[in-house]
């Protein structure tokens, strides 16, 4: 774990800089979360779920007063420095949990952690080494190799619907999912009678066997208008994109 001090001045820790300021440039400068209709007002509930290391709770946190966050980091490693990086702002209206989001309870589900990219740590590292030859033409095959340098881990995994359940949630004014391939699970963990406590969802999706059509598809069936982008920042070879969802 480092410490950095982010162009903004931005203090946080880290477990990868390279990274850290990648993911910065995301949230901080071009506010890849609140576009395309994304509202946030005073005293919102956020749900951050694959939070990572906690730039993105920092980030909203600042975006409004009062706001109740919920932050979601099942990879141990990361949740540690998440937890580091909220005591080091003294937030205390971010709540932290060290488990992760699915469409079912599982104790034990086995992890994918990448230590020198842990933001790219997933259930499917299949999808990883698949675009391993876009990661080569960028950053060349020796610091490719080393990136994609790997340990497995277990770690929880809770429906949302259960997570509402356990945490009294009346409301989700926004649910931001990040989570390297498993945004199907996250949705497919919403039970029928919670999906109109959700009024507003951003994520990233990784369009794999026409996931993004999927995902999109299951929004527009629970009301949601859907926007979907492709970040500016991301080379156009990858699969990611950016979809974003408010109730109609």
């Amino acid at each position: 774990m480092k410490k950095l001090k982010l162009p903004n001045g931005l203090e946080c820790y880290c477990l990868s800089q390279q990274e850290t300021e990648f993911i910065f440039a995301e949230i901080f400068i071009d506010r890849e979360y609140i576009q395309n209709g994304i509202v946030i007002h005073p005293g919102d509930c956020i749900f951050d779920v694959g939070a990572n290391i906690g730039l993105f709770s920092l980030f909203i946190n600042g975006f409004q007063d009062n706001l109740k966050i919920f932050a979601f980091e099942p990879i141990a490693a990361t949740f540690s420095v998440l937890r580091s990086n909220i005591n080091l702002h003294n937030i205390t209206n971010i709540s932290l949990f060290n488990y992760g989001l699915g469409s079912e309870n599982d104790p034990e589900r086995l992890f994918t952690f990448y230590p020198h990219m842990p933001g790219n740590s997933t259930e499917r590292p299949d999808e990883k080494i698949s675009q391993k030859d876009i990661a080569i033409d960028l950053f060349g095959e020796e610091k490719t190799e080393y990136l994609l340098q790997s340990a497995q881990v277990i770690s929880e995994i809770r429906t949302l619907s259960r997570v509402i359940a356990d945490l009294s949630i009346n409301s989700i004014d926004l649910l931001k999912i990040d989570v390297e391939g498993g945004e199907i699970d996250v949705i497919q963990g919403i039970k029928s009678d919670d999906w109109i406590k959700i009024k507003q969802i951003v994520a990233e999706v990784h369009d794999t066997g026409h996931r993004l059509t999927q995902f999109c598809s299951i929004l527009k069936e629970r009301g949601f208008q859907v926007t979907v982008a492709k970040s500016p920042l991301l080379p156009s070879a990858l699969n990611n994109y950016d979809v974003y969802a408010v109730r109609l």
